[in-house]
């Protein structure tokens, strides 16, 4: 039984990410750990009385946690789910990224599923600031997130950017795989340039990733890169109604274009499709 991990914050997005993955996998039961993660604002806590307040702030917070866990599950249970899927509860202080790593690191999560939500205005942007920072930290499982107000409803169509400058090793694939098989989907691998023309490197790896999906519904195709690779593949997903687009986390990937220092800070990548991002490692 997969166990898949879902942080939240009790928000309308994370309850978007935690339906989402119910969607999903609604043909196979699972375990879904619901994970809630508090740390106290640390101006509530100076002064004399500094570290007696801290550790009643830490016991509000706490309560607070399971309380609402708590309407989360009360709340599942007015919905119709498969009867063999199991739903786990974690409330825990700290960072959010440091609990996720602690948990992945026993070995327990075979995916990780979580709402991203954009600010408004100049500063609009698809990850928030928790979902980039897991994405840079934890490479060692299949990560999916689901942009705020999606409506997932069939895995029709996957679109799998790539340069065709990475080997692809076959557990690199395979959750990506795994998770189209059920719906018998298929899969564009997309090439986004100026120019199409492939070096060595490019072909073999080409030649790879055809062997690697031959037993799958895929198709190549090539993108004129007329703006940004960013933009490129995001018009090109929404053109063709892709429901999920899919990242490696090779060094030089889409993914490392997508997600430095200067998204993290709010320029525009911007994608109402949910990413799909495949581990490098596992």
């Amino acid at each position: 039984m997969k166990t898949i991990l879902i942080p939240t914050d009790f928000s309308q997005n994370a309850w978007n990410a935690l339906f989402t993955a119910l969607k999903l996998f609604r043909n196979e039961d699972c375990r879904f750990l619901l994970l809630n993660t508090y740390e106290p604002n640390l101006i509530n806590v100076l002064g004399d009385q500094g570290e007696k307040r801290l550790g009643l702030i830490y016991e509000s917070l706490e309560a607070e946690s399971r309380e609402k866990m708590k309407n989360v599950l009360n709340e599942l249970t007015t919905y119709s789910l498969r009867p063999g899927n199991e739903f786990k509860t974690r409330c825990a202080p700290g960072d959010l990224v440091s609990e996720v790593k602690k948990l992945v690191k026993k070995g327990r999560i075979d995916m990780i599923v979580m709402g991203t939500k954009g600010a408004s205005g100049a500063d609009r942007v698809f990850m928030g600031s928790n979902a980039v920072r897991i994405l840079k930290h934890i490479s060692n499982r299949p990560i999916l997130a689901v942009p705020e107000g999606y409506n997932f409803q069939a895995l029709k169509t996957v679109l799998l950017p790539t340069d065709f400058m990475h080997y692809y090793e076959s557990f690199e694939l395979q959750p990506l795989l795994d998770l189209m098989e059920p719906w018998e989907a298929e899969v564009r691998v997309a090439y986004a340039a100026k120019e199409f023309k492939l070096n060595s490197t490019q072909e073999s790896n080409k030649k790879l990733l055809q062997t690697r999906l031959k037993s799958e519904n895929s198709r190549f195709v090539e993108i004129p890169l007329e703006t940004s690779v960013s933009d490129s593949i995001r018009q090109y997903g929404s053109a063709i109604e892709a429901d999920m687009i899919a990242l490696m986390q090779h060094r030089h990937s889409f993914l490392e274009a997508v997600t430095k220092e200067k998204v993290v800070k709010r320029i525009a990548f911007d994608t109402e499709i949910p990413l799909f991002i495949l581990p490098k490692r596992l």
